[in-house]
């Protein structure tokens, strides 16, 4: 748990048997993504079970908690195969996104950056010095500007978020209903990890966000339509996808 005692700030990891407050994450979760309320089983799953050491994604749930009161969530990982953070979900009630703390400006601002305290942690837990970056899929551009002013990049590339993950489709137990939902455009870019900024234009890297979301988040098959676009538009990432 990450704690903040001189602002009220409690943090709880959510994952790996930690399940005491999920009710509470899941009720931040769908208040404020009713859109995505279908992971909630997952989510659920995640906190009450013990991870696999050895897989690829190592997930964080974050529970914000200020003097006792929950008042935000936010959820990523950290792809041990590509060295790559993702941020996935990131929401906080409107009466707190205004709480300023030394200088942060917004809670906001001082949790993403806690967030990518942490995937150095897990970077460095796998021999990495930093990770690459923390990617996340931006849905609206007004979240898309105000994440630029957190350093976030935007990648050159055009990209859509797959309708669901094997762990949902494994819960949910309807998979043809999950197959009716659209591929959403997204922006995709990233967060630069202080003290390890990166070219947004640099092919190595938008392919290890790529994959890190497609191939081992998403599982989606080569395949696929958007493998075949992706691959249309880089032809030289076709060796990769064979491995």
């Amino acid at each position: 748990m990450w704690e903040i005692e001189e602002m009220g700030l409690a943090i709880h990891d959510l994952v790996d048997g930690n399940s005491h407050y999920i009710d509470d994450y899941l009720a931040i979760y769908n208040e404020l993504f009713p859109q995505y309320i279908r992971y909630a089983p997952v989510m659920r799953r995640r906190a009450e079970q013990v991870v696999d050491a050895f897989a690829d994604e190592k997930w964080h749930q974050w529970l914000l908690v200020i003097h006792g009161k929950p008042v935000g969530v936010i959820g990523f990982l950290y792809n041990r195969k590509r060295n790559v953070g993702i941020l996935m979900d990131f929401a906080i009630r409107s009466a707190w996104r205004n709480v300023q703390y030394k200088e942060f400006p917004s809670l906001a601002n001082l949790v993403l950056l806690l967030a990518m305290q942490q995937l150095i942690q897990d970077a460095q837990s796998n021999g990495h010095l930093a990770p690459l970056c923390m990617a996340a899929e931006v849905e609206h551009t007004a979240l898309l500007q105000k994440y630029f002013e957190y350093g976030y990049v935007e990648f050159p590339v055009e990209y859509y978020e797959p309708p669901y993950t094997p762990e949902l489709a494994e819960v949910f137990g309807d998979k043809d209903k999950l197959d009716k939902i659209a591929f959403g455009k997204m922006y995709l870019g990233a967060f630069q990890i202080p003290g390890h900024p990166f070219d947004h234009k640099n092919p190595d890297i938008i392919k290890a966000v790529l994959f890190a979301l497609l191939l081992d988040h998403y599982s989606l098959p080569v395949g696929h339509w958007l493998f075949l676009k992706i691959m249309q538009e880089t032809p030289e990432w076709k060796d990769d996808l064979k491995s």
